[in-house]
Formats: C-alpha cells, structure tokens, sequence
C-alpha cells in the first residue's frame, strides 16, 4: 500500500511541476511577475507532493496529517478554479489519495 501511495503522491507531484512550467512559460499573455507567483506557488505545492511521498515511504507518522490537510486543500482548490477534466481528474485523484492514507494510516 506505501509503495502505491508514494508512487501516486510522487506522480501528483510531478504533474503539478508539469503544469508550473508549462504555465509560466507557454501560459496566458499575462504580466510576467503574476506568472512567477503562480510558479512558485505550483513549485511549492510540488515539494509538499514530494516530500509527502517521501514520508509515506519512510513511514513517518507525523506526514499523515499534513498530507491529508495538503490533498484537501488542493481537492478545495478545485472548487475555486475553472473546473474543466483535468481539474476534476486531480481532484479525484486526490480523494482517492486520502482515502488510501486514511486506510493505510489506521492499519
């Protein structure tokens, strides 16, 4: 179960990388300082996917909490954006993720 976890956590993380570059560089005609807060918010949501990874994998407790808050927040930031499939694709992605940690955290 920790192995699937941290591969579907390291995958998340990644696909948001993905979209901070993608975004900051071939994104909207908007002023370069908006693209660089959007990146270094997509960035710092990336680490948290990585390290959140990480803890699931060495199995330390304290990660869970914080894992599950950071999912929730992103399944919230859903809500907020123009919700297309993509958005919706992460969002359950991320729901699924949390129900997975729930279960394995209780075993």
């Amino acid at each position: 179960m920790k192995k699937i976890l941290t591969i579907l956590l390291s995958l998340m993380g990644a696909g948001v990388l993905a979209v901070a570059v993608r975004y900051t560089f071939w994104g909207p005609d908007i002023p370069l300082v908006l693209r660089l807060i959007f990146f270094f918010l997509l960035f710092a949501d990336a680490v948290c996917y990585f390290v959140a990874a990480w803890g699931v994998a060495k199995n330390i407790k304290k990660i869970y909490p914080l894992t599950i808050a950071l999912l929730i927040i992103n399944v919230f930031g859903t809500i907020f954006d123009d919700i297309g499939f993509v958005d919706i694709a992460a969002a359950a992605i991320n729901i699924i993720i949390i129900i997975l940690l729930v279960y394995n955290h209780r075993k």
